[in-house]
C-alpha cells in the first residue's frame, strides 16, 4: 500500500521519453558505484534494470570535468549504453556444467545464441526485439528452447514507464547472490512499471528520499502449475552514504490456487497470506517473500558494507525466519580494481535467531515445485539451505573477475531439488574467472568454473568452461 502511495505521489514528475529497461555488465555496474560513490552520481545501484534514459540523465547531470577514474568510468558506461541499443549478435558454446552464478553471469548451463534488433524510439514509446535459443533447463524436457530475452517495448505516462518485456533481474547490492530475484533461472516474461526516473525528486514531499525508484511488475512462471511471479520494490537513497531498499515477491496463482483480481489485490496488500490451518491455507492468495537491504558506504574512503534480510515467513504481517546476506567491498582510488567477500546464508533464521529451519527456505506446501523458474532457483544459486562466502576481485581495466568460494551446499546448486539431496549437498569449495577480450567492436568472454561437493554419496564434482563472442552492428 505505502509503495501505491508513493507512485501516486511521483505521478507529478516531470515526462521523460520512453526507454527500454537496462542491465549494466560488472565492469559497468563497478563504474557506476564508482561514479556514486565518488563523484555524487544520482542513481540507485541496487535495483537493475532500470530505463536506459533514466541512467543517462543522471550521467548527464554530472559536471562536465571529473577525475582521469571518473572519466574514464562515465566513458565506459556511455559506451555499454550506446551499444545496448545497437543491433547486436552472440553465441556461446560451453558444456552443460552447474556453477555458483553471479551478477552477470550467464547462468542456465550450456551453449547458446542470441539476436537482437537496434531500439527504435519515437515520441510514443521505445521497443527493441530480442529471441534466444539455448538448451531447456526442466528436468523432463529435452532439446533447444526458443525464447523471447531482450525483448520490450514500454511507453511512458504519468511520470512511469509502463513496459512489456522479457529479461532477468537483480534486486540486491550483492554481487555474488541476490535472495529474492537473481540471474540463476532463464528470462521471465512479464509487464509492469517503473519511475521513468530515477533522480531526486522535485516535490516537496519526496525530495528527502534523494535518488528514488519503484518497481511493480507481473511475469509468467515456468512451472507445472503455471503460476505468476509478482514483485514490489522501492529503492531510495536519502543520504549519500546510505541506500536502502525495500522488496517483495510472490508466487501467485496457478492451477488449483485462487486465481481471481479478489486474490491479486489480496495478494499486493498482503491480506490472507501465510495462513495458519487448512481452512485458511485454502484461501492463502500467494507464497510470499519479502524485506529489506541497506548498502552503507565509509566516509571519506574507498568502501561500504552492505545486507540483505529476506523473510520466508510472517509474524503479525511482519516478516520472519529471514534469509541473509552479507558483504563488504573496497575499490582502489584510480577505479580500476574492486574486491568483495560476501556471505550468502539461506537457511531460515538469521545466525542470531533462537530457531534455524532447514526445509523452509525457497519452499511451500501450495508450490511444490519451489521458489523456481524452468526448475532453477529464481533467488541466490546456491540454492536452499546453503551457507557460502565469496571472496571476488575485478580487474576493470583487463575485464578480468575471479571469485573462489567456500561453504555448505544444501540442496543442490542452480536446480530446484529436495532437501538434504545426497547426491549434490555437503560441504563445497569452488572457484570462476571471467574475462573478455576486444577486437573491433566485437567482445571474446572466457569463462570457467570448477566446484566439489563432499556429498553424502561421495565426492561431486562440476567444472564449466566455455566462450562467447557478442558482435553489435
Amino acid at each position: 500500500m505505502q509503495l501505491v502511495l508513493l507512485m501516486l505521489l511521483a505521478m507529478r514528475s516531470a515526462r521523460a521519453d520512453p526507454s527500454i529497461p537496462w542491465t549494466p555488465t560488472p565492469a559497468a555496474r563497478h563504474a557506476l558505484e564508482l561514479l556514486a560513490d565518488d563523484g555524487g552520481l544520482e542513481l540507485p545501484l541496487t535495483q537493475w534494470p532500470l530505463p536506459r534514459t533514466a541512467v543517462v540523465h543522471a550521467l548527464d547531470r554530472l559536471p562536465r570535468e571529473l577525475s582521469p577514474a571518473l572519466d574514464t568510468a562515465r566513458r565506459r558506461v556511455l559506451a555499454e549504453l550506446r551499444d545496448a541499443s545497437a543491433p547486436a549478435a552472440a553465441v556461446a558454446v560451453r558444456n552443460r556444467g552447474e556453477a555458483l552464478a553471479g551478477f552477470g553471469d550467464e547462468a542456465t548451463p550450456g551453449s547458446w545464441a542470441t539476436a537482437r534488433s537496434g531500439t527504435l524510439v519515437t515520441p510514443v514509446f521505445a521497443a527493441q526485439v530480442g529471441a534466444r535459443i539455448d538448451p531447456d533447463t526442466r528436468p523432463s524436457h529435452a532439446g533447444a528452447r526458443l525464447r523471447l530475452d531482450d525483448t520490450a517495448i514500454a511507453f511512458e505516462a504519468l511520470g512511469a514507464q509502463w513496459q512489456a518485456w522479457s529479461h532477468r533481474s537483480w534486486w540486491g547490492p550483492g554481487w555474488q547472490s541476490s535472495l529474492l530475484l537473481g540471474n540463476n533461472s532463464p528470462a521471465f516474461v512479464g509487464a509492469g512499471l517503473q519511475r521513468a526516473e530515477a533522480g531526486r525528486s522535485t516535490s516537496r514531499w519526496l525530495s528527502w528520499m534523494g535518488p528514488w525508484t519503484y518497481e511493480l511488475f507481473i511475469a509468467s512462471n515456468d512451472d507445472p502449475m503455471d503460476s505468476f511471479l509478482v514483485g514490489t520494490r522501492i529503492t531510495l537513497r536519502p543520504l549519500p552514504l546510505l541506500e536502502l531498499a525495500l522488496s517483495r515477491t510472490a508466487q501467485w496463482g496457478g492451477h488449483g490456487r485462487p486465481q481471481s483480481l479478489a486474490s491479486f489485490l489480496k495478494m499486493l496488500v498482503g491480506r490472507g497470506v501465510n495462513a495458519n490451518g487448512a481452512e485458511e491455507a485454502a484461501r492463502d492468495p500467494a507464497n510470499e517473500m519479502s524485506g529489506f537491504e541497506l548498502r552503507l558506504r565509509c566516509p571519506g574512503s574507498g568502501c561500504a558494507g552492505y545486507v540483505q534480510l529476506i523473510g520466508e515467513d510472517a509474524t503479525h504481517n511482519v516478516p520472519s525466519s529471514f534469509l541473509g546476506l552479507y558483504g563488504v567491498e573496497a575499490w582502489s582510488a584510480d577505479g580500476r580494481h574492486r574486491w568483495f567477500a560476501e556471505l550468502v546464508d539461506t537457511v531460515c533464521g538469521m545466525p542470531l535467531e533462537r530457531m534455524r529451519e532447514r526445509g523452509c527456505a525457497y519452499r511451500n506446501g501450495d508450490y511444490p515445485a519451489g521458489y523456481a523458474n524452468a526448475a532453477r532457483w529464481i533467488g541466490s544459486a546456491a540454492g536452499a539451505d546453503s551457507t557460502v562466502l565469496t571472496l571476488g576481485w575485478l580487474d576493470a581495466e583487463r575485464d578480468l573477475l575471479l571469485r573462489v568460494h567456500a561453504g555448505s551446499i544444501g540442496a543442490r546448486v542452480g536446480v530446484f531439488s529436495i532437501e538434504g539431496d545426497p547426491v549434490h549437498s555437503g560441504h563445497a569449495f569452488g572457484a570462476s574467472a571471467r574475462k573478455s577480450w576486444t577486437w573491433g567492436r566485437a567482445t571474446v568472454r572466457a569463462e570457467l568454473d570448477w566446484l566439489q561437493i563432499d556429498a553424502a554419496q561421495g565426492r561431486r564434482r562440476e567444472a564449466q568452461a566455455g566462450a562467447s563472442v557478442h558482435v553489435p552492428f
